[in-house]
């Protein structure tokens, strides 16, 4: 209350009509204000949200304060524009001259990306419909290693199709049955066009490998890289990357050094690490190895939390000290009596036992991460052990570890290993963007190797695969007496628009290339595909093929990602609070009356009210 107020309430005051007038407006506000909740008042820095919708003017929040809330044809049209804009926007990555992005995140570190996997992550897509259909793309990279950018471009034009039927009036449910019943064909289909190549799963593997994995790459390193992992087949086998985790296998490392085709494939394992001794040996020639998966040392922890802690004075702490000593000289006798060339210890290692290696011409490294202790296991073909229990049967071969410097980032190579269960492909390069991509484009394909073990079927690749399907179900549908024909006739168009996109991406006119395709189809050349050089080929002649469990599972993807997208009637968005908006909803959270009862509680203050 101001100082006139209180003038007014004066003891020796005489109100006059006006005055009690004013009084009586005070008083009534005072009580209005009262029985108000102050801490729902907003103080100077803040401001209260707006509400969803007013009812009779008074705020009422149906959703959480300040969302959007879309319905009907609103909805229809941002959903479909969404999906449009993400088929554009990944339709450059397909094909063999798929191009990149340059990324620039939120914190101004900078990618550049060819691989779907890769953008979609870093771009950061705020939509939920974009969001969906990224989730699908990368659900098929992580599971398949391939067929991340098709499912999303099939999913896409499905959508597309879709929404041209709904604008002529079809209603959603008809095309969702329509849909599944598309699906189910061309599964069938798939079944039908599928080559089964059990018998020359090596040869195939390298032609899936080059049509999938090699357009990932700069079309300059194709035929090198192409090279590395021919050789990295040769040195471990199909069988052996096929029947375990590809990455308990193929390691890929980056070194900052020469150029992209100077890399290589070792057979045998880098770690980025340098002996532990300068005295120790740089180079060893056929090597025993003996791996430890315990420490050099005498454990100062008993179990995993108990420490143990001694004081002694005089005598008695240079005797325990002396024990300590020779019980490490006891373990480094111990390899010494093996013949061990090369010690790797996963854990620490005392000084003293790293000098005594050393006097013993005994190379080692320690401090490893258990799964680069795995790639050496099984790439010297040992058998990891603890110091005490270790034989001369568990100790691993290779035929040559040296010590390598790679522009001052020191390195240790154990390869030239017999039978190795593991490789080290080594990326080098001074282009530190264009080597992430590279690096990240193959281990993101590793996942391919495993869908040997699970399908040996191959079809043909360059678009004749979706050709032969979409005259198919275009067939198929003329034998459909209801609207689901229209539907089955648009999934099959979709199918084309992958190949439009496809010879677009050539640099070719997707009209003719369409035309011809299917005058080749019809008169029954089933391999007849897109060529690279333009115009149109044999799929067979071209050595391009792709794995038909990674086909399958990308039309699933695509299918269900469609079938998702169209049951969507609504977009609810939740609008950002402003920075005053913010405080105020912050504050009244905190202090509201379960919380205030909380902290009281907490604090034991419930005596106070």
């Amino acid at each position: 209350m101001n100082a006139s107020a209180h003038r007014f309430r004066g003891r020796d005051f005489v109100p006059t009509i006006s005055h009690r007038l004013l009084m009586e407006k005070l008083d009534r506000g005072y009580a209005k204000l009262a029985n108000v909740d102050q801490r729902l008042l907003p103080l100077s820095h803040e401001s209260v949200p707006e509400p969803t919708i007013y009812v009779n003017g008074e705020p009422a929040s149906v959703l959480s304060i300040s969302s959007e809330f879309k319905l009907g044809e609103d909805a229809q049209s941002e959903k479909f524009s969404v999906v449009q804009w993400v088929t554009e926007f990944v339709s450059g990555l397909y094909g063999p001259f798929r191009m990149s992005k340059l990324i620039t995140d939120e914190r101004g570190l900078k990618y550049l990306a060819s691989d779907v996997r890769t953008i979609l992550r870093k771009v950061g897509l705020a939509h939920p419909i974009a969001q969906l259909m990224a989730g699908a793309g990368l659900t098929m990279s992580k599971t398949a290693g391939d067929g991340a950018v098709y499912t999303i471009i099939l999913g896409g034009k499905i959508l597309e199709r879709c929404r041209e039927l709904m604008l002529k009036g079809l209603s959603v449910s008809t095309i969702l049955d329509g849909l599944l019943d598309a699906l189910n064909q061309s599964l069938h289909m798939l079944e039908r066009l599928s080559i089964d190549v059990s018998s020359q799963r090596e040869k195939m593997l390298m032609l899936v490998m080059n049509t999938s994995v090699m357009n990932r790459l700069p079309e300059h390193i194709r035929h090198k890289f192409a090279n590395i992992l021919n050789r990295v087949v040769e040195i471990v086998g199909i069988d052996e990357l096929a029947s375990v985790d590809v990455d308990k296998v193929v390691d890929i490392k980056a070194v900052e050094s020469g150029s992209l085709d100077d890399s290589l494939v070792l057979d045998g394992v880098a770690v980025f690490k340098e002996m532990a001794h300068p005295d120790m040996p740089k180079k060893i020639e056929t090597a025993r190895v003996a791996v430890l998966k315990d420490e050099l040392r005498v454990h100062e922890k008993i179990g995993r939390q108990l420490n143990y802690s001694l004081e002694l004075e005089g005598a008695g702490l240079k005797e325990l000290l002396e024990s300590k000593n020779a019980y490490v000289s006891t373990l480094v006798k111990k390899i010494k009596d093996l013949n061990v060339s090369f010690v790797v210890i996963e854990k620490g290692a005392t000084p003293i036992a790293i000098e005594q290696l050393a006097k013993a011409g005994i190379a080692a490294i320690y401090g490893l991460p258990h799964p680069e202790v795995e790639l050496i296991v099984r790439a010297v073909n040992a058998l990891p052990a603890k110091t005490t229990l270790l034989e001369d049967s568990d100790l691993g071969w290779a035929g040559l570890i040296e010590e390598v410097d790679f522009n001052g980032k020191k390195a240790v190579l154990i390869h030239k290993c017999k039978k190795p269960k593991s490789v080290t492909v080594l990326l080098r390069g001074v282009t530190n963007l264009l080597q992430s991509d590279v690096e990240r484009s193959l281990k993101h394909s590793l996942p391919i190797f495993s869908l040997i073990r699970e399908c040996c079927k191959v079809v043909y690749g360059g678009g004749a695969f979706e050709i032969e399907l979409s005259l198919h179900l275009k067939e198929y549908a003329e034998n459909i007496p209801d609207k689901r024909q229209l539907v089955i006739k648009a999934i099959a168009d979709a199918f084309e628009d992958v190949v439009s996109v496809l010879s677009t991406n050539l640099g070719q006119d997707p009209l003719e290339v369409l035309s011809r395709l299917k005058s080749e189809h019809m008169s029954g050349k089933v391999d007849a595909c897109v060529n690279s050089e333009g115009g149109v080929a044999d799929a067979k002649g071209l050595g391009l093929y792709e794995l038909s469990a990674v086909k399958q599972q990308a039309i699933k993807t695509a299918f269900e990602l469609a079938y998702t997208i169209l049951r969507i009637d609504g977009i609810i968005t939740g609008r950002k609070l402003s920075e005053s908006e913010y405080y105020y909803v912050k504050r009244t959270k905190g202090t509201s009356p379960e919380r205030l009862r909380e902290l009281k509680k907490e604090y034991g203050l419930e005596t106070l009210e």
